[in-house]
């Protein structure tokens, strides 16, 4: 089920010791994280590229826990909000970390130069966080809600 040589999907620059993230390397399937599966078309995943695979990218970034899942062990991969989430500390504290949580980590990606126009809405524990990537491709909207 996964190539034999699985290396040329993970790019990392420098090495484990230095706890470096994987670097983006410009591809991506799509996914359907309402359902939490891929998207498939003919029962083969759909291969994406550019600002939509960055898209993908982003949302995954967002949605993992950092130090969670054994996998990324040794990367900086994922965030650190799990913890602000519901948590009675100032919505504008709260804002404010998960703005500067995100945006490290997003900024991990060499094609993200910002992140701009930061909006957080709250219904009940669900967060719906929209804000602007300016990339060296262009700029693109992201919402994201957990």
């Amino acid at each position: 089920m996964f190539p034999d040589d699985v290396e040329q999907f993970l790019v990392t620059e420098g090495n484990e010791a230095n706890n470096t993230a994987p670097v983006y390397n410009g591809r991506s399937f799509l996914y359907d994280f309402k359902k939490g599966d891929f998207i498939y078309k003919n029962g083969t995943p759909i291969e994406v590229t550019g600002l939509k695979a960055l898209e993908v990218w982003i949302e995954k970034v967002i949605r993992t826990e950092r130090f969670r899942f054994n996998v990324h062990k040794g990367v900086n991969y994922g965030v650190t909000i799990e913890d602000l989430i519901g948590s009675l500390l100032p919505r504008g504290y709260i804002e404010s970390e998960m703005t500067r949580e995100l945006t490290e980590s997003i900024l991990e990606n060499p094609l993200v130069d910002d992140l701009t126009n930061w909006n957080f809405e709250v219904e009940g524990s669900l967060w719906t966080i929209s804000f602007t990537v300016q990339t060296v491709e262009g700029a693109f909207e992201m919402e994201v809600s957990a």
